[in-house]
């Protein structure tokens, strides 16, 4: 398994080094601020964003809304996010959120295998639209 390239011995753990976004709230509107990305990936110009939240955690409101706007694309799967509740440590997913079309889905409970599954599913679609030929420059 590959996980993220960093090295703690020579810079010092990423999560001690992660940027304060609240630094830049003052720069939004009302309440808005930041959201961090616990993951992303980009095949062929569609991109799955993973979202870890805490066991029994939930999504906020405004980045539900985020995420239904993200999502609400004339091609459906040019975002998807998905929304994973568990222990981003040990990999232990209890339940997953699909966000795609601009709809929030129900949370549905799962594991790391359907948690996999899931995505690779969405890498194969990706990967296969990627090969389509363009319809941008046709006569």
């Amino acid at each position: 398994m590959r996980d993220m390239r960093w090295k703690c011995d020579e810079k010092g753990c990423y999560r001690q080094l992660m940027p304060r976004l609240g630094g830049f709230d003052d720069c939004f509107p009302g309440r808005i601020g930041m959201s961090d990305v616990d993951g992303i990936v980009e095949i062929g110009g569609r991109f799955l964003l993973l979202e870890w939240k805490a066991p029994g955690g939930a999504v906020q409101v405004g980045q539900r809304i985020m995420f239904e706007r993200m999502t609400a694309n004339a091609d459906p799967m040019k975002f998807t996010v998905i929304v994973v509740c568990g222990d981003p440590q040990t990999l232990d997913v209890e339940s997953v959120q699909v966000f795609a079309r601009g709809k929030a889905g129900t949370p549905e409970s799962s594991d790391l295998s359907s948690l996999k599954s899931r995505v690779s599913a969405w890498a194969e679609r990706a990967s296969a639209a990627k090969t389509r030929p363009s319809k941008r420059g046709a006569a």
